[in-house]
């Protein structure tokens, strides 16, 4: 009896029963989380059921152990820092690539033309030098039919330098929508603020990374963000995400690194500052934030005011980036801890 079609069938119908469980799951996830079942929430809810990506699921546990929820533009950077990085980075490098060749371009085009006005300028000059130096008639004849060649062929070659400036202007074009598509992949749509994409890529320009130069750091967060969505909704959510933005952008120096780092959470990177002088910072931030008042749009309705909870930190000898942003955190979870509203910095750690 061949039982090997019957073997394949039951290894088939086994494959089917764990994947529908499976989806079943991650269904369960989403719903359990009050997430849209969207194709990306989807796929960082399955990730996370499969366990593939440590850093992921992570991230996640993390989030969930310390009491916050999941949205949507979470689950969105989540996708895009470990799901989509190898595609960001392969267009990282393409960018890189096309700027290199339009940069080329625009030289070349550059020097083609310098070189077609210098001949045609040393040709007259030395026609000036033969009439003066020798006023030999036969000369003078020679470099004038010279320069009647080369008035020839610069006319000749008009219509290629009309299409190598066209071909100029398309490539200024070209790396200018190279260079917005860039600033949109380091930039949160929500806020303006750079996402964590755009944090690294700007650690390696901050001076304030050499050795030995203080660098703060400060990380917030919006106290009781979920009861603000389930009161009033995510857009109001949205609302009062931008008005802490605001307040960070206007108050901090142009030098200041400021970051929507995921969800309602936030990072300030302040170089050449100290840790006093990023508590005051800090804490301007809260009083601030404290003293808003918003108004829903649609309604008159005049929302419940909310606050903010700020950790601050300063780099120590040696210390990379994560290093400072662990203490930084701590201290915001001790700010929380304690009654939240308030700014703590890295001395209630020791």
């Amino acid at each position: 009896m061949d039982v090997s079609g019957y073997g394949a069938a039951l290894q088939s119908g086994q494959e089917g029963e764990n994947a529908r469980q499976l989806a079943h799951q991650v269904i369960d996830f989403l719903i359990t989380n009050a997430l849209h079942p969207s194709p990306v929430n989807y796929t960082v809810a399955y990730e996370y059921r499969l366990a593939r990506v440590p850093a992921l699921n992570a991230r996640i546990d993390d989030r969930l152990a310390g009491g916050k929820h999941l949205d949507d533009l979470l689950m969105r950077e989540l996708y895009d820092e470990h799901l989509a990085r190898e595609q960001f980075r392969s267009l990282r490098g393409l960018g890189g690539s096309l700027q290199e060749l339009v940069e080329g371009l625009i030289g070349d085009i550059t020097a083609a033309g310098e070189n077609a006005s210098g001949f045609r300028s040393a040709v007259e000059h030395n026609i000036d030098r033969l009439a003066s130096d020798r006023g030999d008639a036969t000369l003078s004849g020679v470099a004038a039919d010279l320069l009647a060649a080369a008035i020839k062929a610069h006319s000749g070659n008009e219509a290629l330098r009309k299409n190598l400036e066209v071909a100029d202007q398309e490539a200024r074009k070209l790396r200018g929508e190279l260079d917005r598509h860039r600033r949109e992949a380091l930039i949160d749509p929500l806020t303006g603020l750079l996402n964590r994409r755009g944090l690294d890529h700007r650690l390696e320009e901050i001076h304030g990374l050499g050795e030995g130069d203080s660098l703060a750091m400060v990380v917030l967060d919006i106290d009781h963000f979920k009861r603000v969505n389930d009161t009033y909704g995510h857009a109001v959510g949205d609302v009062v995400i931008r008005h802490v933005a605001q307040v960070m952008r206007t108050a901090v120096r142009a030098q200041d690194v400021t970051v929507r780092f995921g969800g309602e959470e936030f990072v300030i990177v302040m170089p050449q500052m100290s840790l006093e002088e990023a508590e005051t910072v800090a804490e301007s931030i809260r009083a601030r934030v404290e003293r808003l008042r918003l108004t829903r749009r649609q309604d008159q309705l005049k929302l419940d005011p909310f606050t903010i909870s700020l950790g601050v930190a300063t780099r120590r000898a040696g210390e990379d980036f994560e290093g400072l942003f662990a203490r930084a955190d701590q201290a915001l979870y001790a700010a929380k801890n304690s009654g939240r509203n308030r700014v703590l910095t890295e001395r209630v750690l020791s």
